[in-house]
């Protein structure tokens, strides 16, 4: 399918021009990458303290480390390079399902959709660890998604999917067994097979429901009871996210349409309807201008980050029940095998992506001038500033505000030892990697523009 083919080349090229930005944006350093960042200068190595999250850990960290053996000490070059490291690898892994969904209308749209309305929607905060999982897993949905008859080579890049996965991020807990039972429904549904492959699949399966261990044991034993109770208080605000809520919106309205109506699939009316969703959220950053309830903002996508694994675990449903039979018994799924109609799901999907580019590329541009702000007061200044005696006290610097990470952000800016350091807003009486007035001693370590 030629359109197939280009659609998805050029959401290849999309996400990896924005990666591409946001790295060199230094979009790594919001909130905990200031402190990421710091901690592996001191160290001199890889930063790893959640068993569950080992492997996304390494992985988000290997350019940045690589500078710093190297000998690279310029603050700002290594920022960029954790930065590329935190997109690229979800990056990659969403690139690789996209190229193999390619020949299946339906099956690229899904994976669009995901990109959509979890990885964009919620990947300001990319060194979230989540961001890799959840890629991870529509990766291995799509493999199995494509494939009528178990290939050796398909059992291999599954079973480093599952390898990856299996020590990823917490979520695991219900993508794993979801992912497993997937797994093993390919390996005995199957229309021809070797031992070999069969074994390998099977091996995959087996990671991924290791995975759910893993996790059930880290909510056993939390590495922050403090963070895990905040974590579940913060599950029913992610309507905060309004890029989110928008994304969701659209994708409802085709999704309930298809389940109420699916002949209606067939006619071009439920996905104009959810394209007025579509331009609301490509209209979006015009919010930024007014002092509006619910406003696009980066500190939102973090708290949305599990309402976006309740999207890719629909969409790993989805998925597979299009592969399966039930396309036999359920009308709608029926009609999206129409090529018409899978081509113009396919459209909806990719028009999904595009519209959450400008929102995105306005808070990177508010990402920034944050920056800028941060820096000029940093190097402008010595010992501590009181934030509120500065521009980030309002908006729109403040929306980027975190208060603990400020003293971390501020080191990272310095250009010397003199330099200021922003002390959080006095009300602020939780935790902060440092005192303000005691900066931690990065040596030869500098921002250097």
């Amino acid at each position: 399918m030629a359109s197939g083919k280009f659609i998805a080349w050029a959401a290849i090229g999309l996400l990896w021009v924005l990666a591409a930005w946001h790295s060199w944006a230094s979009r790594g350093l919001f909130v905990d990458g200031s402190k990421l960042l710091i901690d592996m200068v001191r160290y001199d190595w890889f930063v790893t303290f959640r068993e569950p999250r080992f492997h996304t850990e390494v992985a988000n960290q290997i350019l940045p480390v690589i500078g710093i053996r190297l000998g690279v000490t310029d603050l700002h070059l290594l920022a960029r390079l954790l930065s590329f490291d935190l997109f690229g690898v979800p990056t990659l892994i969403y690139s690789l399902a996209l190229w193999r969904a390619h020949r299946d209308a339906v099956v690229l749209a899904a994976a669009l959709a995901a990109v959509a309305i979890v990885f964009m929607t919620t990947s300001f905060f990319i060194v979230g660890e989540y961001n890799t999982t959840y890629a991870l897993t529509v990766m291995g949905a799509v493999w199995l998604a494509t494939s009528d008859r178990l290939r050796l080579a398909d059992g291999i890049v599954l079973l480093g999917v599952a390898c990856f996965f299996s020590r990823s991020y917490e979520v695991t807990l219900f993508l794993g067994p979801m992912m497993a039972a997937m797994t093993f429904w390919r390996v005995a549904t199957a229309t021809s097979q070797s031992r070999i492959a069969g074994a390998v699949h099977v091996a995959a399966g087996l990671l991924f429901l290791g995975g759910m261990f893993v996790a059930v044991g880290s909510l056993l034993q939390p590495f922050d009871p403090e963070h895990l109770q905040a974590t579940y208080l913060e599950l029913g605000y992610f309507w905060w996210n309004l890029q989110f809520d928008l994304a969701c919106a659209a994708a409802a309205v085709v999704v309930v349409w298809a389940l109420v109506r699916p002949s209606g699939l067939g006619q071009p009316t439920p996905f104009l309807w959810a394209s007025c969703f579509l331009a609301l959220l490509a209209l979006s950053p015009l919010l930024a201008m007014v002092d509006f309830v619910v406003q696009p903002t980066a500190r939102s996508q973090y708290i949305s980050r599990f309402a976006g694994g309740a999207v890719v675990a629909a969409i790993v449903l989805f998925l597979w029940a299009h592969a399966s039979r039930l396309h036999r018994k359920l009308p709608a799924l029926a009609m999206l095998r129409r090529p018409d109609v899978g081509r113009r799901f396919l459209v909806f999907a990719a028009l999904l992506l595009a519209a959450g580019v400008p929102i995105d590329l306005q808070l990177t541009a508010g990402w920034l001038h944050y920056l800028d702000t941060l820096k000029s007061i940093v190097r402008t200044h010595t010992g501590v500033v009181a934030i509120e005696d500065t521009a980030l006290a309002r908006k729109p610097d403040l929306l980027l505000v975190e208060n603990w990470s400020m003293p971390s952000q501020s080191l990272v800016l310095r250009s010397k030892p003199g330099d200021g350091v922003v002390a959080p807003f006095r009300w602020y009486a939780g935790w902060s990697p440092f005192p303000p007035e005691s900066p931690l001693d990065l040596g030869s370590y500098a921002w250097r523009d």
